[in-house]
């Protein structure tokens, strides 16, 4: 078996059709490989999408004042790219790691997705819960407060990664401080002394860049 086929096998948008079919749309797929650091997908690109296979990217924003906002950070299994939204975008997609993705045309894409009502209803949920994801976001980034957005963004990312130990969550996904802090759009000098305020009061625990917390506690501030 070559090697996009058993990625492609591997995913959930393609785990519930016969090796034969993910055969077909592989064949369809381009193969590409960028190295950390790289940027993948640019606010002027159309026309294409991609499925990340293997690796990390983040999706992020440049504010007007050339801050940093960090949208969402992509796993193994994900869809990014042109989506056929007609505005235009303003979001880049960054390799964090050594990733290895597949790339197609947006409208084959579209053909593959209408033609085919698995991938159609999974793709549909998928990003039903990323636009939810992104109103708690933006409506966390909205805050004044800092507190709020902090919780906020610990709780988010405890969904995605998190794992339940008697009673913590520990976040199984290393980060620093500098991207967390640019996850709500502040300084790293900022985040850093809200999760010291937290540690000092028992609230959140942190060692070698993974963070544990405990949920009712920081739910109760």
């Amino acid at each position: 078996m070559n090697r996009k086929l058993w990625y492609l096998k591997q995913l959930n948008l393609f785990k519930e059709l016969p090796e034969k079919e993910i055969k077909i749309i592989s064949e369809r797929f381009a193969e590409k490989e960028y190295s950390k650091r790289q940027v993948i997908f640019e606010p002027q690109d159309r026309n294409k999408v991609f499925i990340l296979k293997k690796g990390r990217v983040e999706i992020y924003e440049i504010t007007p004042d050339g801050k940093k906002i960090i949208i969402d950070i992509l796993e193994p299994g994900n869809v990014f790219g042109d989506l056929g939204i007609n505005e235009p975008n303003e979001y880049f997609v960054e390799a964090t790691t050594n990733s290895f993705v597949c790339v197609m045309g947006k409208d084959e894409f579209i053909s593959m997705v209408i033609n085919n009502q698995k991938i159609a209803s999974f793709l549909i949920k998928e990003l039903f819960t990323k636009v939810v994801e992104s109103e708690k976001q933006i409506a966390a980034l909205a805050s004044d407060n800092l507190l709020i957005k902090v919780k906020n963004l610990l709780l988010r990312l405890a969904k995605k990664y998190g794992e339940q130990k008697e009673n913590k969550i520990i976040i199984n996904s290393k980060f620093t401080h500098e991207k967390l802090a640019e996850m709500i759009g502040v300084s790293r000098q900022t985040m850093t002394e809200m999760l010291n305020k937290l540690e000092r009061q028992g609230i959140v625990q942190r060692k070698n860049k993974i963070i544990s917390f405990d949920p009712q506690k920081l739910n109760g501030l």
